[in-house]
Parts: C-alpha cells; sequence; structure tokens
C-alpha cells in the first residue's frame, strides 16, 4: 500500500494522503521521505476523496470504507488499483510461490542502472532502489504480483516472469491444481506480442498456455538462459551465464542461496528481452545487496552471525537453510522458525517437519496466527517440533519470543549463525541479539 501511495503521484499527478493504525512501520520512513501524510483512522480521512484504496486487512464496516460506500466514492482493492496503475504503462509481471521479491528488485536495479527509468512496486524494502517504490518517468511499470485469491488477475502486462508454482495459501486455494489453473488464467492474458518467462525446472510449466512465446531460465542443460560451473563463498556464489549456447560472461552474486542464483537467471532473461547489453546487466546485478527480510544480515553478536529472513514455506525454508549451508559451511546453524497460520502449518505439516534438515538446531516458536483464519486450530507448534525431532534434528519449542531470545543468547557461540525464519514478528528475536 505504501509503494502505491508513492508512485501514484507520478502515473496519475494524484495528491495522497493515507490512514493507518498508530504502530510505526518501516514504511512510515519511506512516506516521510515522499511527503506523504499518514493519518489515524477516522470516517472525516475521506471526505472530499475521489478514490480511495482500502487494505484487504479491513472489512466493509471499517469507518472509512464505509463512509467511502456512503458518499458514492469509489474504493478500490490494493490489487484493483495496482491493476489501474500499471494499464498506464507497458505493465511487467513478476509472480510465483516464491522468490517474486528478490526477481522484481533485482530487474529493477538492472532497469534504473540501464537508463530506463521503470516504475517499481516491490514487497519489502530494497536499499539499491531506495525502497520499496521508484516512481520513474520511463514507458515501464513492474511489480511483485501476488497469486493469492488471484489477485494478479487484476493486471494486464505484457511480460510476466513467473519464478516457480508450488501449493500455498491453503484458507484459499484448495490444491496444487487449483494453483496451476490460478497461474494459466494469468499466463493466457500476456499478449502474443509480449513474453513469458518460466523456471525450467518447475513441474507445472508445461501446464501454463499462452499465445505468447515463453522462454526458460534455471541451472538444467535445456533452459534457454542459464548458469554453469556455480561455485559458492561466504554469502554469495559465482557462475558463468549462457543464453542460449552463447556464453555472457561471469556473475559474482553477494546473497546467498541457489534460489537466489534461479532468481538472477529469471531477471537476466528477461533484462536481455528489453536489449540490456549483457555485460551491464551482470554489473548490475553484481551490485544487488539484497532486500529487507530476504536473508538480511542484522549484525554480530561476539562472533556469532544473526541473520533474518521472511521464509515461512517448507520451500522457502529448505532452500534458505541449504544456502546457509553453501556459504557458511563451518558455522553452527540455529534456526528460529515462527509458522505463519495455523491453516499453512496444519497443512503442509509434514513438509514443514523435513525442511530443516540442513540446520544443526532448530528452536520452534508458537503460531503467529492471521486474522483472517476462524478459530479452529487442531495443530500447534508443540507437534511441529516433536516431528522434527523425529527427523534426527536438535529441534524444541519455546513459548515467547523473548524466552527464545534469551535461550538463544545465553548458548551463543562465536562460530554460530542464527537464522530467524518466518512471516511474522520473528525478527525481534534477532534485534534483540545485537542491541
Amino acid at each position: 500500500m505504501s509503494a502505491l501511495a508513492q508512485v501514484s503521484s507520478q502515473v496519475e499527478g494524484a495528491i495522497i494522503t493515507g490512514s493507518d493504525v498508530s504502530e510505526r512501520f518501516f514504511t512510515d520512513a519511506v512516506l516521510e521521505r515522499a511527503h506523504i501524510p499518514v493519518l489515524n483512522f477516522t470516517a472525516d480521512n475521506v471526505e472530499k476523496a475521489d478514490l480511495v484504496v482500502a487494505s484487504a486487512a479491513y472489512s466493509e464496516d471499517h469507518a472509512e470504507i464505509a463512509r467511502a460506500r456512503e458518499l458514492n466514492i469509489p474504493v478500490f482493492s490494493y490489487a484493483q488499483y495496482l491493476g489501474r496503475l500499471m494499464s498506464k504503462k507497458r505493465g511487467i509481471a513478476v509472480s510465483g510461490t516464491h522468490g517474486k521479491t528478490t526477481t522484481t528488485a533485482m530487474i529493477g536495479l538492472v532497469l534504473i542502472q540501464a537508463g530506463i527509468d521503470p516504475t517499481i512496486v516491490v514487497g519489502s524494502d530494497v536499499p539499491s532502489i531506495g525502497g520499496n517504490a521508484y516512481s520513474g518517468a520511463g514507458e515501464f511499470f513492474l511489480a511483485e504480483s501476488c497469486e493469492y485469491r488471484r489477485h494478479f488477475l487484476n493486471y494486464s502486462p505484457e511480460y510476466l516472469i513467473v519464478t516457480n508454482i508450488e501449493f500455498d495459501h491453503p484458507d484459499y486455494f484448495k490444491d496444487i491444481d487449483d494453483v496451476i489453473h490460478a497461474f494459466n488464467e494469468f499466463a493466457q492474458k500476456i499478449p502474443a506480442h509480449g513474453k513469458i518467462f518460466v523456471w525450467a525446472e518447475d513441474p507445472h510449466r508445461q501446464a501454463l498456455q499462452s499465445s505468447a512465446p515463453i522462454v526458460t531460465f534455471g541451472l538444467s542443460d535445456d533452459a534457454d538462459i542459464q548458469a554453469r560451473d556455480i561455485q559458492f563463498h561466504d554469502g554469495g556464489s559465482s557462475m558463468k551465464v549462457y543464453a542460449y549456447g552463447a556464453y555472457l560472461g561471469e556473475l559474482h552474486l553477494h546473497i546467498s542461496g541457489k534460489h537466489n542464483i534461479i532468481n538472477a537467471l529469471a531477471g537476466i532473461a528477461f533484462c536481455l528481452e528489453l536489449g540490456i547489453p549483457a555485460p551491464r546487466i551482470l554489473q548490475s546485478l553484481s551490485q544487488f545487496s539484497g532486500t529487507k527480510r530476504r536473508f538480511e544480515h542484522i549484525g554480530v553478536n561476539g562472533g556469532a552471525l544473526i541473520v533474518d529472513d521472511y521464509a515461512h514455506h517448507p520451500t522457502e525454508i529448505r532452500t534458505t537453510l541449504e544456502g546457509a549451508r553453501l556459504s557458511f559451511p563451518d558455522r553452527r546453524i540455529r534456526a528460529v522458525f515462527q509458522p505463519h497460520t495455523f491453516s499453512r502449518t496444519e497443512k503442509l505439516l509434514d513438509d514443514f517437519s523435513r525442511a530443516f534438515q540442513s540446520a544443526d538446531e532448530v528452536v520452534i516458536a508458537e503460531i503467529f496466527a492471521s486474522a483472517r483464519e476462524k478459530d479452529l486450530h487442531t495443530i500447534s507448534s508443540e507437534a511441529l517440533a516433536e516431528l522434527i525431532k523425529q527427523q534426527g534434528i536438535n529441534a524444541r519449542y519455546i513459548h515467547t519470543l523473548e524466552e527464545i531470545k534469551d535461550y538463544i543468547a545465553q548458548t551463543l557461540a562465536p562460530q554460530d549463525l542464527v537464522l530467524t525464519l518466518g512471516a511474522g514478528d520473528v525478527y525481534k528475536v534477532g534485534q534483540g541479539l545485537v542491541c
């Protein structure tokens, strides 16, 4: 929502105000820099508005939404308004179950440094582009595009990047077939003169049907854009990049994990399509420093490295931990995981129990519940910890984040890598360890 507020002025010439709860978030500082006032909630805020954009976190009985309806002021959801803004430029949608934020940020950095001056909306704070949005005067609109509740069907982009397709959001999607169908619906919206970029190793990519040409990226020999001779080192990797069999050059990434190599290849595939020279693309990606809450280095405590990551799906957890093991082979990896939503934890319980094989120790926090869930819980963090133990991993459940912080602090060793994982507020553990 804060990203939309920032780009609206440039795209539509709109005068923007906002309202929110009193608690402060990192986006408050972003909005202050953009000179966008944030008011406390009251129905009076919408009295003179021409348009109201409402977060999905609030229902029709919210005071401002209800008042806007009374005054016949159009009320758009986040996805509807993002679709409206994207339609005014040449749209680039980055979708996928995992990797959307990082891939969007990588592409955004390349486009900015190539002088294309795009408009960007991304789901995290990205230091290399100056925040979670970028208001460019160029013809392209780049946006992270979420599949939840089929929100991305509100967009009509010219280009589509699909990082991967996997079952998630069990409170909405019935099964993997439902997820695949949603992505296929999106792919069919891409015009014949556009292009779709998909991960070559994705087992579901063949299900995507579109009149637009499809380009593949990945690590397999049949990928159009691929990486070879990959080497991992502290906090990053290096590789040789090829496009359609031709050698493009060497890429040095300063973010860890095989999954980020694949994210970078997605960005390379798209940026080559725009005609950006390969050396410029590789140079820009070598300067990419990551995004907030994606293997974010929080600090050091007595030699121990404290890192935070947004991973909250079994695949994200597994790939993040594998990346940590590859980049930091000599450290003891201590994972602190806060499950996100009861529905996801219950539906993917077995997958979660097998996702921590690369960790030396796992601490499970209480489940971070979603406001959209009904109070019908049949699973617990204690049960998940026991299942992880059955995999032969040292695991334990600790009730509160404060107690987890105290336990880690009391047992911390200089060779430790403490990695907090989850989409809730588990990052507070890491912050408490370095303050």
